[in-house]
């Protein structure tokens, strides 16, 4: 017995002694957070911070430790308190720069709610993570980006959106400084010197991490009327917005805009606003374009701040992207995705929310096009073997931060569109709102969702199969119709495979569930009737007589492209007229689709572009000059480009001209859109010289290089500012960039400094462009800033090679500078122009042995690269002499 007794002893003692494994992904589920007490202390003058944090946990079981999550901060005191109150022996451990932090306890505690308590000081982030600081000029701000694994550099905690708990936060400022954080102010008290004060907020409701946030410095405040109660919410709201010293007159049109937005969603989800008041806060250097923190919605102040001087799109632009934070106050926040696998129902339906949402307070904006654009920009990527499923598996922070991309949005926006176009918007928004009251303050799974949705859908079982086709399984289905017409009736022949460009081959054949509904025209009038393609093909009667055209994408609300008969494209091409302006951008990517596709010659992308060049919308009018642009680049040859680019200036030039360089008064927006994308075109891609003269007129005047004396950049029609600085600098030679050099240093309007470095960018001059590359990595650049410079930068094909260069020399400081979500998108931000598989051999020799430096790097070099060797295998299909043939007929 003393033996089996002392046997007993060993095991458990070398048990309780053995070194635990280090959690990789998820923390364990027998140890759960309860509450947060945060006090923090913060100087942005400083570069560090403290901070005491109090946490109340829940032991689920028998343990020895506890797994949370802390890094880069110096932890001075770790204190646990037992259930009974007394103390518990324990140590903090940290493993490295895993981001996971241990606290091991001298023996094994029975379950029960213990308090975690740690006193700690932490820096001041440089890669706009947790908290960070930005200086402008002499002053100083403090502000936080959590989302989505950075509070751990903020305090320590239970960094996993599962964990939705309510936190208690105090800060200590310094005494001129304004303070905000989630929730509103309770107190302030003065400390015994009178040069601090600490401010006691409310308690928030129950959160994730990664939605708690704060921001120190001299904000300016402006203080909107409270938004009134309604049917939904019983109480006014406050609303209030907060920018940089200087900028208050300029947060008017976002204060404007607010109330109806936040009553739109109130009204569709029959939900109150969840929190008790609305902050906006433009911060002058941001990771993101903003972030959706509940009650304080955190902004690049160049996405939140308007003035007179502001390009329309700008305007709209901010209204969009409120629309789309605040749609997060609902979706992502009332409402939190368990794990990141699911970061799709945030942002697919805050995606979704905002063109509703803009479409109903803001038609003249054409959400609908808007966001048909950006559907077709993820459909490229989708196209790729290597792209992603909406819900892929999270292995690492790498999947994490790469999954807040395209498919997740767009891709993930447009399958809620599709199928709510199938099932009626009325069944849609009940099993919204049944979703949302089900798990309000809470978490909610794509399982969850997708129960709602199909019980509210009438569908059944089919509605949810057809949903978890395309958040299951990667790719962009491609439908090939056949219409058959006897007796004057009609049976539509559906047959589905993945969309893929020329000579790529899928291993699998995935199949889908998907809506196809087709818009039918007979004589001057159509119908649309919806079809549920299951199988690989399936034959349809067609109700009514055989039409004289169709569309199989009617309202442009499908996620899958199509593929026609030549036969019936040319009718459908010849109907065009009649079709929506969505659905003319959808017949546009027809065509596009088929020439990458390798079955449509260059010639039918170029036939088919004065149709649309002559549309009112701009979305159409441009449908294809991106593939143009290929066309010119990759095909084109020193004989046939320059007939192009005639070609192109003669159907394009006149429409600007018509327009004008500057902005009417009271225009529609649609034409100053459709301004701004074709001048662009014209100088940047044809370079027109009478295009150019014109906007390097403005570029100059604005850079007060006219005799006008100081830079002014409202000189310049606001719309066009880019564009006429990037070809002021590219024709002014030494003396324009260094007066462009100089307007930015001593700028301090976010808008206008992104306008002067793209045009320090886009210089040609090949001295004076290593010098804008070098001017990127310094103090003077912000870290949100350095893309505009880069990208204006390599744009321009006689900058790549020296780019590429600068690029081996200066990877490791270039690097350093890249937020954390924008690592993965070093390999696309230089794979400009090129095109085969030498171009992606020369990248993945250097590349690919540093990926492992870079956040996601490994699945955005393989895209990359995937997509340069895509191109190539395009340009050895395609006919040149029949590109040749087309231009010898269109020459003059």
């Amino acid at each position: 017995m003393r033996r089996i007794a002392l046997l007993s002893l060993l095991i458990a003692t070398c048990a309780q002694a053995a070194p635990a494994v280090v959690p990789a992904g998820k923390l364990p589920d027998d140890v759960t957070p309860q509450h947060y007490a945060l006090h923090l202390t913060i100087d942005p003058r400083r570069d560090r911070f403290d901070g005491e944090a109090k946490i109340q946990v829940k032991l689920a079981q028998k343990t020895d430790r506890v797994w949370l999550h802390a890094q880069q901060i110096a932890i001075a005191t770790t204190r646990v308190t037992g259930a009974d109150g007394k103390p518990v022996d324990a140590q903090a451990i940290t493993h490295g720069d895993s981001g996971v932090l241990e606290v091991r306890f001298a023996h094994v505690l029975a379950p029960q709610q213990v308090e975690l308590s740690f006193v700690y000081d932490a820096p001041f982030n440089r890669q706009l993570e947790g908290v960070y600081k930005v200086k402008v000029g002499d002053d100083a701000y403090a502000v936080t980006q959590m989302e989505p694994v950075s509070a751990r550099f903020a305090f320590p905690g239970f960094d996993e959106p599962r964990f939705k708990v309510p936190f208690d936060l105090k800060l200590t400022v310094p005494k001129e400084d304004v303070a905000v954080a989630n929730t509103r102010q309770l107190r302030e008290e003065p400390s015994a010197d009178a040069q601090w004060k600490t401010l006691t907020f409310a308690t928030t409701r129950p959160l994730p991490t990664y939605l708690v946030a704060f921001a120190v410095g001299p904000w300016d405040v402006a203080e909107a009327a409270p938004i009134p109660a309604n049917e939904v919410r019983k109480t006014a709201l406050p609303l209030r917005a907060f920018g940089p010293r200087g900028s208050k007159a300029k947060l008017a049109w976002a204060l404007e805009v607010a109330p109806p937005i936040v009553k739109f969603y109130e009204d569709y989800t029959a939900q109150p606003y969840p929190f008790d008041k609305l902050d906006l806060l433009g911060a002058p250097d941001f990771a993101a374009g903003a972030m959706e923190n509940a009650g304080l919605i955190i902004y690049r102040d160049a996405y939140l701040l308007t003035d007179a001087h502001s390009a329309a799109d700008h305007y709209r632009s901010v209204f969009n992207i409120e629309a789309h934070e605040i749609a997060h106050q609902w979706y992502g926040d009332l409402v939190t995705v368990p794990w990141w696998d699911d970061i799709w129902l945030n942002e697919s339906y805050a995606t979704w929310g905002q063109a509703k949402g803009t479409a109903a307070l803001r038609p003249e904006y054409h959400a609908d096009l808007e966001a048909l654009e950006r559907r077709l920009y993820a459909m490229a990527s989708d196209s790729l073997l290597s792209t992603r499923k909406v819900r892929q598996p999270i292995e690492g922070r790498g999947d994490i931060e790469t999954a807040f991309d395209g498919i997740t949005y767009q891709k993930g926006a447009a399958v809620l569109a599709m199928f709510e176009r199938w099932v009626g918007e009325d069944a849609f928004r009940k099993g919204m709102r049944e979703y949302l009251a089900s798990h309000a303050f809470g978490s909610g799974s794509s399982n969850d969702l997708i129960a709602s949705l199909t019980k509210a859908s009438g569908k059944g079982e089919a509605f949810a199969k057809g949903m978890r086709s395309f958040l299951d399984q990667p790719g962009v289905p491609l439908v090939h119709s056949e219409l058959a017409c006897e007796s004057g009736k009609a049976t539509l022949t559906l047959e589905q495979s993945r969309y893929l460009p020329y000579g790529v081959l899928a291993k699998d054949e995935p199949r889908w569930g998907v809506p196809v509904c087709t818009r039918f025209g007979r004589g001057g009038a159509s119908d649309s009737e919806c079809f549920l393609l299951e199988g690989r093909k399936q034959s349809f009667d067609v109700a009514g007589a055989c039409p004289d055209w169709y569309l199989p994408n009617a309202d442009a609300r499908g996620y899958y492209r199509f593929d026609l008969a030549a036969a019936d494209l040319a009718k459908l091409g010849a109907a065009a007229a009649r079709l929506s302006s969505p659905e003319q951008v959808v017949y546009a990517d027809a065509i596009d689709s088929a020439f990458r596709r390798g079955t449509l010659p260059a010639s039918a992308v170029l036939d088919a572009m004065p149709a649309l060049a002559s549309a009112p919308m701009p979305q159409v009018a441009t449908a294809l000059l991106d593939r143009y642009q290929w066309i010119r680049e990759h095909l084109a040859d020193a004989a046939t480009q320059p007939v192009l680019d005639a070609w192109v200036t003669r159907l394009y030039a006149p429409r600007l001209q018509q327009l004008g360089f500057h902005r009417r008064d009271k225009e529609p927006g649609t034409d100053t859109a459709l301004r701004t994308r074709i001048a662009e075109f014209l100088a940047m891609v044809v370079r027109d010289p009478a295009t150019r003269a014109e906007l390097a007129k403005q570029g100059r005047a604005a850079l007060g290089l006219d005799g006008a004396g100081k830079p002014d950049l409202t000189r310049a029609d606001a719309d066009l500012l880019v564009t006429a600085l990037k070809v002021a600098v590219q024709d002014g030679g030494k003396d324009t960039f260094d007066a462009a050099q100089r307007a930015f240093e001593a700028n301090r309007d976010t808008t206008q400094r992104y306008a002067l470095l793209a045009g320090l960018g886009a210089t040609r001059d090949a001295a004076l462009a290593e010098r804008a590359r070098d001017y990127g990595l310094g103090a003077s650049v912000q870290i949100g800033e350095m893309s505009r410079l880069y990208e204006a930068q390599i744009a321009e094909p006689e900058n790549r090679a020296a780019m590429w260069q600068w690029l081996m020399k200066n990877f490791d400081a270039y690097r350093v500078r890249l937020p954390a979500f924008a690592q993965a998108y070093l390999p696309k931000t230089f794979d400009y122009g090129r095109c085969g598989s030498a171009a992606a051999d020369e990248m993945s020799g250097f590349l690919a042995p540093r990926v492992k430096d870079l956040i996601g790097g490994e699945r955005g070099l393989g895209q990359t690269l995937e997509g340069i060797r895509q191109c190539g295998a395009l340009r050895g299909h395609v006919d040149r002499k029949a590109l040749a043939e087309w231009s010898a007929a269109h020459s003059l």
